[in-house]
């Protein structure tokens, strides 16, 4: 269907408060489908404001260093008059950073008011002007804004960017009991705080129970859910992308010999890194080595006796993401809870074939793009590192398999996937309520034309 046909009218928010693509995208797919009402999120740079042209004059240096940063809070299909800024929400993650580890209490007071600030800022712009449709991303809306929605007759779409909080807590209690070594470091650097993320836990479940729709990003996550009763027409899977334009096949490049396996993402308990690093140590040899993309934990602990033949790259800037992973020969991403990782998109895209697990939420198909190993399994893991390692040719067939699936996977299906589901949403609730309005006799009609406006302090 074409976007623009689908409808003109301006009647969707979009809130996620903070900078990943996939509510950047969202807004963009609703913007081109002239569905886009306004955005909602944390601060977003506008290069044209006052305050940017003043900040290139007084200190361009300073300025161009951080255009490295805010070129990730712009972009030019959302246009700064259809944004609602939030930026407090930025200066309070910066301040619970600086608090993690040395004052929990503080820490999780900060992150509990930061969240509930900006779903108050959020529930105070629906009721003042109510949009048909929000679409709220996760740990948003739970405490006023979707209940509000429920009231006004705001129809929600929820999208999950992580895995179901219950399988979270399975693995958590199988982390701590198998390896206790490497549990501290489930979050790398930051601490784990168990209160707060029971906290967190009961919000995303009260997300699920008040959203009419839930947009997810993979085939594991749907599953999960559905096994807790949530049913599967609520439920409809939205895998995520890359920019293939930004992440390409190194031109040139010959499958050789040698080897460099590439991880990317945080240096996590999370992620898997115990299983990474222990099935390196029985594949590695001379010719291959391993490379580690993402910040590192200060503190290396039980990693530390792990790391021959292992590079640590540590952070980079976002725009040298594509060079660093087009010059390796094979993605590893072993995680043990994600949403839909972005980054095993960029990997395809880069041309890489992929070792994943289940709830990585990647597209790899076992055996055509990469292999699928069963999480925490050292010895599957390690076999697939060598078959692929072994096997130049194979690395090649599976290096264009990739490159060709993650063109499958574009932004561009996802902008029509989001505003599909968000019409699909639109019609069938106004057929509901043209079928209750016909049924409710007519001095009810009267009462609910009659409600009173709805103020959020």
């Amino acid at each position: 269907m074409d976007m623009q046909a689908r409808t003109s009218r301006e009647s969707v928010v979009v809130a996620c408060p903070d900078a990943r693509p996939p509510a950047y995208q969202a807004a963009i797919g609703l913007g081109r489908a002239g569905m886009l009402k306004r955005f909602v999120t944390s601060y977003y740079h506008d290069p044209e404001s006052l305050a940017s042209s003043l900040a290139r004059r007084i200190s361009p240096r300073a300025f161009a260093r951080w255009q490295r940063v805010l070129v990730r809070r712009h972009d030019v299909e959302i246009p700064a008059a259809r944004v609602s800024s939030v930026p407090s929400v930025d200066v309070a993650l910066k301040l619970e950073s600086r608090l993690a580890g040395k004052r929990p209490r503080l820490k999780r007071a900060v992150a509990k008011a930061r969240t509930h600030w900006f779903d108050r800022h959020l529930a105070r712009r629906l009721a003042a002007d109510p949009p048909e449709t929000l679409l709220v991303f996760s740990d948003v809306g739970a405490g006023v804004s979707l209940p509000l929605c429920r009231r006004l007759g705001i129809g929600t779409v929820l999208s999950m960017v992580h895995g179901d909080v219950r399988e979270e807590a399975e693995v958590l209690e199988t982390e701590a009991a198998l390896a206790p070594d490497f549990f501290p470091m489930y979050l790398g650097d930051g601490a784990l705080d168990q209160v707060e993320l029971s906290w967190l836990h009961e919000r995303r479940l009260r997300d699920l129970a008040l959203a009419d729709l839930v947009l997810v990003p993979s085939d594991h996550i749907a599953d999960e859910l559905a096994s807790h009763g949530l049913p599967r027409e609520r439920v409809r899977v939205i895998p995520y992308a890359a920019d293939c334009r930004r992440f390409r096949p190194l031109s040139g490049k010959r499958h050789e010999a040698s080897c460099t396996f590439l991880f990317a993402g945080g240096i996590s308990q999370r992620k898997g890194i115990k299983y990474l690093l222990e099935a390196w140590a029985q594949v590695r040899r001379p010719g291959w080595k391993l490379q580690l993309l993402g910040a590192a934990p200060k503190n290396l602990g039980p990693m530390a006796g792990l790391l021959d033949g292992v590079e640590l790259l540590g952070r980079v800037g976002h725009p040298e993401v594509p060079a660093h992973m087009a010059a390796a020969d094979v993605f590893v991403f072993p995680s043990l809870f994600e949403g839909s990782a972005v980054v095993t998109y960029e990997a395809l895209a880069c041309g890489l074939p992929s070792i994943v697990t289940a709830a990585a939420g990647s597209v790899v198909r076992h055996g055509a793009e990469g292999f699928h190993v069963p999480a925490r399994n050292v010895a599957a893991l390690a076999a697939e590192m060598e078959r692929l390692g072994d096997d130049p040719r194979l690395r090649a067939r599976m290096s264009a398999a990739a490159r060709s699936r993650a063109l499958d996977f574009d932004w561009p299906r996802y902008h029509v996937a989001v505003a599909d589901a968000v019409s699909d949403l639109s019609r069938s609730q106004s057929l509901i309520r043209t079928e209750a309005d016909r049924r409710a006799p007519s001095h009810r009609r009267a009462e609910a034309a009659a409600k009173p406006n709805t103020r959020i302090r």
